[in-house]
């Protein structure tokens, strides 16, 4: 080698490695800690609350066994007076009021009548009747550190330690201050405070950001606090994560709705000196829901959900927002001059789009004399998410603010086998043909699908010379397709004009017709792929987005529909730079679209036909067992629950069960005819007394244990996502009650300080096995992980690693959209154009081998589902839930 070579190699950047350790961003506490803090309690009089469930009880259209609803007065009065710390759901409990010495009881009393006056009746003077004088405080000690051990392993936290320690963490933020990325940051304020406890500290005020395209938008981080534990571990885990805010600036056009029910938005409420003009009062922040709802006459006009809001207008002196002006203003709210004005702040959701600038003015003509396009709507231009740095810089820094408290970091987790861990491949049957339906209503999008099919997917085209409106393709896979006019079905449905009706009912109807008059039945079982605007589309066009109700037609009809948005031919750039690094985009190889469009393309026909039923056996690496998988997923639709079921055998064979009316799996299938039995509202168990015993004996039937079982002694693994069975449904799969190989039935209640109710071991469940799994979800209940290697160059990391014998984590590789490079980091303060850069970092998922048999490895079975992540036929990408499971999830498009 020569020197000129030597000094070459050098200059470059070293290969980004694989790391062999695992950092989980959390906390524990050292064994004896404590964090005594001196707190004034006080209980609810008994007189306040005899008379508060009496009102509620008899109040119009109010059902019985509904709890007062206190999760309203429970943020307003931590967000009212910063010295509550705590307030206790229970009204009857002990310590309803938790708080630091001098707490000014009449603010307590007035808040509570303001609640009680516009959420339980105003037909009650409550502000007369409620007498501050009967909140009597006495003085206690709070360790809020304080946790012991279960029986099972699992730490047993007090519970005042979830309600407190969080805010007490993040005003520790607060009044010590923090450095980030070297810089010291002092403008840290409490979060709005959340009924669950959890608490964060946010960089204040938000950093205004100016895009060429998007227009102006706020954004800020902050630093979420939390306790959570793990099963059989026996110290509790303190989460810190970090997240981005934004907040849009230019009028908010469309919000998109989450779930049934009127759409809502989130509005941060501030006030620089408080709420109720005291003079000693903090910056306060709130988070109170807002609601989209129809107005006599037409129109829509957003106003403030029952609770917090509504009850904190009452209360305070100052000027309070109108939400539907803060919508359509949202620069004026947040940039009011009165320094005692309340500011108002739309938090913006994914999806959310604003009005641009110029929204009205005529389109702009370019050289050659063609108008160009005008945007009316944009999103904002701050991205989610921060790069690795971020997350770690923020820990390291917590984890020398904390250390006094005696809060310590998480040890690192080492890799469970090699890094070269044998992916699990699927194999196809070449000859099995499928029927797609393409209901397209432009000619450009019915030429995208088809050229999809023609070059990505490499198969041959053949017209049928009888009937021009079928295209047979052949190959590695067998496609005939079906040309048919979708300009009747890609509509949206209007609303009733006489306002009669609800958008669900009108959506029904269109439903019910589409099926009846326009699909009418298959006998065939075909996949669907329909040309279809998004849902922001139909919002402008004041329409009901017909999506829901297309899925639910075409399954009823034997249909298994995927949905595209329209197709756009490749535009070519009008100038590219020579001395750029990235190629000067092109055409897709022998069409005339842009590869987005047909990897777009390709992903709607990939997962069509993974509707259609098209799997195959597994090819298992050595070392891994190669048995039949089962996933088990309870969906929740208010108090209706349907439990959902998919075998997968070795030979890829797939098959769903849905309960029947006594828990019997009456309704199974094979995996493709799920979604008619669904849109059909099978497998539905309503609620009543016998919910939950219609649920175990499904259960109990799917695991193979008792002589009802349909099958006993088949080795088999269970998947089960925990989520679903956090709170109710099969107690044993929760965290305090979880014994390894001791298995409790669904449907037996574990209560906290009772015997032991009867285990089944693996001696009484030959070639069961069960394996829970649990994601990050919106709660965050699984921390951020990133390699711990520090002798390499920003590794990267994947895998499995192990936590406990039985607990382990599994970390899927960085997709192609999530390569941001390392140094963009949204810290710094000066540096405000990397807000715009979408940065995402994988998320462990946690896996608990909950039950085996004899000779199981426990790590063999984990390193079994975490590699089933990604091994699916429909898609290169990796999932967050394995094999079967990931199937499960899915169905919810057609409840």
């Amino acid at each position: 080698m020569t020197d000129t070579e030597t000094s070459e190699n050098t200059a470059k950047p070293p290969r980004r490695t694989t790391g062999d350790h695992l950092r989980l961003l959390a906390f524990d506490i050292e064994p004896g800690t404590r964090w005594d803090v001196e707190c004034d309690v006080a209980a609810m009089p008994a007189t306040w609350f005899t008379e508060l469930d009496k009102q509620w009880r008899t109040r119009p259209f109010g059902r019985p066994g509904h709890s007062l609803p206190t999760s309203s007065l429970k943020e307003l009065l931590c967000g009212i007076d910063p010295a509550i710390m705590y307030v206790n759901w229970d009204l009857r409990s002990d310590d309803f009021i938790v708080a630091f010495p001098g707490i000014d009881t009449y603010v307590v009393t007035d808040a509570i009548a303001s609640w009680a006056t516009t959420e339980i009746t105003d037909q009650v003077d409550w502000y007369q009747m409620l007498k501050p004088a009967d909140l009597v405080f006495e003085r206690r000690c709070f360790n809020l550190l304080e946790y012991a051990v279960r029986a099972n392993g699992t730490a047993a936290v007090a519970p005042h330690v979830y309600q407190m320690l969080p805010s007490f963490l993040a005003k520790e933020v607060v009044d010590r201050k923090l450095d980030l990325l070297g810089k010291a940051r002092r403008d840290f304020i409490l979060g709005p405070p959340r009924s669950d406890g959890r608490r964060s500290a946010v960089l204040w005020p938000p950093q205004r950001t100016d895009d060429d395209r998007a227009g102006p938008g706020l954004v800020t981080a902050k630093i979420d606090f939390h306790v959570e534990t793990a099963p059989n571990l026996p110290v509790p885990r303190i989460h810190a994560d970090v997240s981005i805010s934004r907040f849009p600036l230019m009028p908010v056009a469309y919000v998109p709705s989450r779930g049934k029910g009127p759409t809502s938005a989130t509005i941060w409420l501030h006030g620089p000196q408080g709420f109720l003009g005291r003079d000693d009062e903090p910056h306060t922040l709130l988070a109170a829901p807002a609601r989209q709802m129809r107005i006599p006459g037409g129109g829509w006009q957003w106003q403030w959900s029952p609770g917090l809001a509504r009850a904190l207008a009452k209360l305070t002196q100052l000027s309070f927002p109108d939400p539907h002006k803060t919508l359509a203003d949202p620069a004026a709210a947040a940039d009011l001059l009165d320094e005692r004005a309340i500011r108002a702040y739309v938090l913006y959701s994914e999806g959310t789009k604003s009005q641009t600038a110029d929204a009205d003015a005529a389109p702009s003509v370019d050289a050659d004399g063609k108008e160009t396009r005008r945007a009316k709507t944009l999103v904002h231009a701050a991205n989610t998410g921060l790069v690795p740095g971020d997350h770690v810089d923020v820990h390291d820094r917590l984890r020398d603010l904390l250390a006094t408290r005696g809060i310590r970091p998480l040890p690192d987790l080492e890799r469970v086998g090699s890094r070269a861990t044998r992916k699990i491949k699927a194999a196809f049957d070449p000859n099995t043909t499928y029927t797609i339906e393409l209901w397209t209503q432009s000619e450009i999008t019915r030429e995208a699908v088809l050229a999809t099919l023609e070059h990505h997917f490499g198969l041959a085209r053949e017209p049928d010379p009888a009937d021009n409106s079928m295209v047979r393709f052949h190959g590695d896979l067998n496609i005939t397709v079906r040309l048919r006019n979708g300009a009747e079905i890609g509509v949206g449905v209007q609303p009733d004009p006489d306002k009669k009706k609800t958008d669900d009912a009108m959506l029904q109807l269109h439903t019910n017709r589409l099926a009846r008059e326009v699909l009418g039945g298959s006998t065939d079982r075909l996949g669907a792929i329909v040309e279809l605007q998004d849902a922001a589309f139909f919002q402008r066009a004041r329409l009901i987005d017909p999506k829901p109700g297309l899925k639910k037609a075409f399954a009823r009809t034997n249909r298994r529909l995927q949905c595209l948005r329209p197709a756009q031919l490749f535009t070519e750039p009008k100038t590219w730079p020579e001395n750029a690094k990235r190629k000067k985009p092109e055409p897709y190889p022998g069409t005339r679209f842009g590869a987005g469009t047909i990897l777009r393309v390709a992903s709607a026909i990939n997962d069509c036909l993974r509707q259609l039923g098209r799997f195959g056996p597994y090819h298992m690496p050595v070392g891994l067992p190669d048995i039949e998988q089962v996933g088990i997923w309870l969906h929740h639709d208010g108090p209706t629950c349907i439990p959902i079921v998919i075998r997968q055998q070795p030979d890829g064979t797939a098959t769903a069960y849905l309960p029947g009316a006594d828990g019997s799996p009456s309704h199974t299938v094979p995996y493709a005819d799920l979604p008619a039995l669904l849109a059909d509202g099978k497998g539905r168990i309503g609620p009543g007394r016998q919910q939950k015993q219609i649920l175990a004996g499904f259960l109990v039937n799917v695991l193979g244990i008792g002589g009802t079982a349909d099958s006993a002694t088949h080795d088999r693994i269970i998947m089960v996502r925990a989520a679903g069975f956090r709170n109710w449904g099969w107690d044993w799969m929760q965290d305090k009650h979880l014994r390894p190989d001791q298995l409790i039935l669904p449907g037996v209640d574990i209560e906290d300080d009772a015997d032991l109710p009867e285990t089944n071991g693996p001696d009484k469940t030959p070639g069961l096995r069960i394996v829970r799994v649990r994601d990050r979800s919106s709660t965050m209940e699984v921390p951020r992980g990133f390699a711990n290697d520090l002798d390499k160059h920003h590794p990267r990391v994947s895998g499995l690693f192990r936590a406990s014998e039985r607990v382990y984590y599994s970390v899927n590789p960085k997709s192609d959209q999530m390569q941001t490079p390392h140094g963009r980091t949204k810290l710094d303060p000066d540096i405000h154009t990397n807000f715009s850069v979408q940065a995402s970092n994988p998320v462990p998922l946690e896996i608990c081998v909950a039950h085996q048999q004899p000779n199981d490895d426990p790590a063999a079975l984990a390193t079994l589902v975490s590699l089933l992540r990604r091994a699916h036929a429909h898609t290169d990408q990796a999932t967050k839930y394995p094999g079967v499971l990931h199937l499960c999830s899915l169905a919810d498009e057609y409840l």
